[in-house]
């Protein structure tokens, strides 16, 4: 444990259990997709459908977005798998950390906090609208890191250095993703299928941007699922 991450989360940790409608705000906003990842999403609809002079630019930003968010959060899975176990502060036995109100631990049992999951992918996509607007995109930054990132770290979900390794990765990979000669190829073959099988191509997009406004959630749960089943009959 570092003296970055114990001063921080010991200093939030003595607001905890002072007010009941804070807390238990807290824990909504963790709770709410709609607010974690919709609120996101939706400005890359806007921006793909929007009539500008640089419609095509936008539209090849999206597709980077899209891309850097699928590979961010498979790089994080294999960080969190491949390395040393980090307990999260609120089951740390090392950290005398007091519960907010409203929180339950059964979720996060079993799950290691190094890379933050959450930071990883909006960090990846806050970046994807920096790209297209430096303004929007540096509102989406405050955003992930106060609406975000602030109550997970409040809550006991991650140390302050999960949020920051995972800021870094999602920002990199998006940035190395947009480099021309990896994305030119790769959104060039985009355009194409979406010209060609136009309707397969919006169905295919509407289901990756709905499940990245949920950070894959739907398709975690059904692959825990089925690893439990093989695992009870294999």
């Amino acid at each position: 444990m570092n003296v970055f991450d114990t001063s921080i989360i010991g200093f939030l940790n003595k607001f905890s259990q002072k007010s009941h409608t804070f807390d238990l705000f807290m824990v909504s906003i963790v709770e709410n997709d709609f607010v974690k990842g919709v609120v996101l999403v939706s400005i890359l609809w806007f921006f793909w459908f929007q009539k500008s002079n640089k419609i095509t630019y936008n539209r090849e930003c999206i597709i980077i977005c899209i891309l850097s968010c699928l590979v961010a959060i498979v790089a994080a899975r294999a960080l969190a798998l491949s390395l040393p176990m980090r307990v999260r502060p609120i089951l740390s036995p090392s950290i005398n950390f007091k519960r907010p109100f409203g929180m339950e631990t059964f979720g996060l049992i079993g799950w290691s906090s190094f890379p933050s999951d959450n930071a990883v992918m909006f960090f990846s996509l806050a970046t994807g609208i920096f790209l297209i607007s430096r303004k929007i995109g540096i509102l989406s930054y405050l955003y992930v890191l106060g609406v975000i990132c602030f109550p997970r770290v409040y809550l006991g979900y991650h140390f302050p250095t999960d949020i920051l390794a995972g800021a870094i990765i999602g920002i990199l990979i998006t940035f190395v993703i947009s480099l021309k000669r990896i994305s030119r190829p790769i959104t060039r073959k985009v355009f194409e299928f979406s010209s060609r099988h136009s309707g397969l191509f919006y169905m295919l997009t509407f289901l990756l941007i709905y499940e990245m406004s949920t950070l894959f959630g739907e398709i975690r749960a059904t692959g825990i699922y089925i690893y439990s089943l093989l695992d009870r009959f294999i």
